[in-house]
């Protein structure tokens, strides 16, 4: 049986990495879980010099790990020393939060552990649900779910084929709020969407983070089509990304219409 790593920013007791592990292991995937014991987002795809492992026991885990590291530690200890074999594919999340953009893209812990694997030759999938105030209430709880059990259906359909997508290295996929209204094959957004400003006590900066809760002003711009365009109005984006190619906005037509084929009736 193929076997998947699995690992996220948000920490191993995540409800979104929890409810991706339950729907991974019911459509008979072989999953191994090696991420944070707490949550590390915004850390890229930076490593540490040491890291301590702790074997821990997750729902639908073949075995899991915690690790006092970042998501790029996981997915290298998880590929080079943990997993009894190579992992098929990576897949980072359910992250709680967006991950849409380009300051999205080289900040994202989510995002950077499936740059690591990919760095390690293997694909990987990273899915977040783009909501900017954590979970809420029975809405966000049942999207969260739906998100997952998506993300898996399209690992699913991905795993015996994606190494056939030569030009596409990573999947990055972002859920809007509640029900999307289907998935869209979107570019990354060129946007600049840093918002710096000071605390109450004057000399605290905030780097990571929004005072809205509004993801169409957190997120403003965006063009059209694009994965911030296509989750704020409603859609799910789905997008290929070519590290090798260092060509994040576009991705080439051969792979995708390849793409399109594995995930019929999905898109």
């Amino acid at each position: 049986m193929q076997s998947l790593l699995v690992t996220n920013d948000d920490g191993i007791d995540s409800a979104g990495l929890r409810y991706l592990v339950e729907e991974l292991a019911s459509r008979g995937l072989e999953v191994y879980v090696v991420a944070p014991a707490s949550q590390v987002s915004g850390a890229s795809k930076s490593n540490s010099f040491t890291v301590k492992v702790e074997k821990r026991k997750l729902e639908g885990a073949r075995e899991a790990w915690a690790i006092d590291g970042r998501p790029a530690d996981a997915v290298a200890i998880g590929i080079k020393a943990l997993l009894p074999s190579r992992p098929v594919m990576v897949v980072s999340g359910i992250n709680i939060g967006p991950n849409m953009g380009l300051v999205d893209f080289f900040t994202s812990g989510t995002i950077g552990a499936t740059i690591e694997a990919s760095l390690l030759g293997v694909k990987a999938v990273a899915s977040s649900y783009a909501v900017l105030r954590g979970l809420r209430d029975e809405k966000d709880l049942r999207g969260l779910r739906t998100a997952s059990m998506i993300t898996a259906d399209i690992v699913a359909r991905l795993v015996d084929v994606i190494y056939e997508l030569t030009d596409v290295d990573i999947i990055n996929l972002n859920f809007p709020r509640g029900e999307p209204k289907g998935i869209t094959i979107a570019p990354i957004a060129n946007i600049a969407n840093i918002e710096i400003y000071n605390g109450e006590d004057g000399n605290t900066y905030h780097v990571l983070g929004w005072r809205t809760d509004d993801l169409s002003v957190a997120y403003s711009g965006g063009e059209e089509g694009s994965d911030v365009d296509v989750v704020k109005r409603g859609y799910a984006s789905l997008t290929p990304i070519c590290i090798r190619c260092l060509s994040v906005a576009t991705y080439p037509v051969s792979s995708l219409s390849k793409l399109k084929e594995a995930l019929a009736g999905l898109l």
